[in-house]
């Protein structure tokens, strides 16, 4: 289910349904940007599928709508001539096409060059000339133009976009050129996309290197966007992995490619990569009733910020949302700030929709109406009342005001928390802070004894001058004289003492050995000794 159906569902409040006509920003489009003509395959290999211009055309769109390729772009071997007719065959479908040719430039590199969808034909055979071709036919004729003059003049003269073809294959420009050649094709700002048979770690260490931008000698001040798009010279040429790209734009156009290509880690993603785990998406929001009455907004799924200027709205829609999800704010003055916005621009009898998109355990799309003051309804998309609260549906979601994340700034421990969720937890860890807990512990004991040791000996080294003044003293009064004797009758106490303990000892074994024994003494008895 998409939110086409869900949109036409008349079920859905009507102030949903009018959000979700509403354009809802950027997504990601399947995008197989190296598309040929029906005779590509036999002015260029001497290969023949069997199919006709027509057949070749009609089979072409249906693989992209089977396989929801949304977007192609037109680009044979310097030749526009078949162009028109893959467009009218998309037409009446939702696949966008970009018309465009491929060109080696004067050094023999070849290069995507493509324009705006409604670019005419004629246009771009003007163009070609301006390159310096001009036969009506596909030709393998090298440009007049250095590479980066190609790139200039599509770029900068006709607006258009250049992708490197096949850099790393014959033709490439990782193949092609050498030296400082290449370095300086490679740095060239105007550069901004290339396209690579498959996966960046499939490519040769050097050529890896390069893409990464770690090699410093091509090294760029922007990372390079690389795409999948190899020659479709058959429709079963889509079926490859490599034949296509997602390219996420608001619509497709020369711009939302230019954007993609500037910014790939967010918006280019090849078939060959993990694609993003699904999570609950905010959908659409609608108000009846208050400062923003009949107002509705379409959401983007991967929104997860609200930027823009003061006054805009931004507190208003972030409230709401807490306030439908029925979220408390962190914080005094969030607490503040979300009161104010209750009371003076929702205010009494305000109803807020919610359209939610839940993946688990299955996906589903609920419906959640709060009427302010009142508590939240959660309902399925027929308005069945359901026995759940939002959280049950939103689990984990977190909400912050622009005032709340400066709050929570001035608590290190809010701000921790709020962090700990973008830190993978190692199992292994766990055990070993509690190690480390343990080893603290008793390294703070330790210390703790060693500081009261420290103390007593410094409280009696503060004793000492003291001491030293008194046994001076003693020993000028002639008492240590005095105390010789004194000294000597309690070391021979002691000695007397240790003495007695150990005859003692002895006697006690004496006894103990005259009572085990039983040695007959009748021989040493006085009558016989008489």
């Amino acid at each position: 289910m998409n939110e086409d159906i869900i949109g036409n569902n008349e079920s859905l409040p009507e102030g949903i349904r009018e959000a979700l006509k509403f354009p809802s920003g950027a997504r990601y489009f399947r995008c197989a940007l190296q598309v040929n003509p029906f005779d590509y395959l036999k002015v260029n290999r001497g290969e023949n599928h069997g199919l006709n211009e027509e057949e070749y055309n009609d089979q072409i769109i249906r693989k992209c709508c089977e396989l929801k390729i949304n977007v192609i772009a037109v680009t044979d071997h310097n030749h526009v001539g078949r162009i028109n007719p893959i467009r009218e065959k998309a037409r009446d479908t939702n696949i966008t096409v970009f018309p465009g040719f491929e060109v080696a430039s004067s050094e023999g590199v070849h290069l995507l060059c493509i324009f705006d969808i409604n670019k005419e034909v004629s246009m771009l055979e003007r163009y070609l000339g301006d390159l310096g071709i001009y036969t009506a036919t596909p030709t393998t004729e090298n440009s007049k133009e250095s590479f980066h003059d190609v790139l200039y003049k599509v770029q900068k003269e006709w607006d258009g976009i250049c992708i490197a073809a096949h850099i790393t294959n014959n033709g490439g420009l990782l193949r092609m050129l050498q030296g400082e050649a290449r370095i300086n094709a490679w740095r060239d700002p105007n550069l901004l996309a290339v396209q690579i048979p498959g996966t960046i770690q499939d490519l040769e260490f050097p050529h890896r290197e390069i893409v990464l931008n770690k090699n410093k000698d091509y090294r760029r001040e922007r990372k390079i966007a690389v795409i999948n798009a190899s020659d479709i010279g058959k429709p079963s040429d889509l079926d490859s992995i490599q034949s296509s790209t997602y390219i996420k734009m608001s619509v497709p156009s020369v711009e939302g490619l230019r954007q993609a290509f500037l910014d790939p880690d967010s918006r280019i993603r090849l078939l060959t990569e993990d694609v993003p785990p699904e999570h609950t998406e905010i959908i659409a929001l609608h108000w009846e009733g208050g400062f923003l009455d009949k107002q509705s907004i379409h959401f983007n799924s991967n929104l997860n910020v609200l930027i823009g200027g003061r006054g805009t709205g931004k507190s208003t829609i972030i409230e709401s949302i807490r306030y439908i999800l029925d979220l408390e704010p962190i914080g005094e003055e969030a607490k503040k700030n979300f009161s104010g916005i209750m009371k003076q621009v929702i205010k009494s009898g305000t109803k807020i929709s919610l359209l939610i998109h839940s993946h688990y355990p299955s996906s589903k799309y609920y419906i959640i109406e709060r009427i302010y003051p009142n508590p939240p309804a959660v309902k399925d998309i027929e308005r069945n009342f359901l026995n759940l609260l939002p959280g049950d549906i939103c689990k984990n979601l977190e909400i912050y005001g622009q005032h709340e994340i400066g709050e929570l700034t001035r608590y290190p421990a809010r701000l921790s928390r709020l962090l700990k969720r973008f830190v993978k937890e190692d199992p292994h860890l766990i055990e070993k802070k509690r190690e480390i807990l343990k080893k603290l512990e008793i390294n703070r004991r330790k210390i703790i004894e060693l500081q009261n040791g420290i103390e007593d000996i410094s409280n009696r080294s503060e004793r000492l001058p003291a001491l030293e003044e008194t046994h001076k003293r003693f020993k000028d009064a002639g008492l240590e004289e005095r105390l010789k004797d004194q000294s000597y009758i309690v070391k021979e106490d002691q000695i007397i003492k240790i003495a007695f303990e150990r005859l003692d000892q002895i006697k006690e074994v004496v006894d103990s050995l005259l009572e085990e024994s039983h040695i007959d003494r009748a021989f040493v008895s006085d009558k016989l000794l008489e």
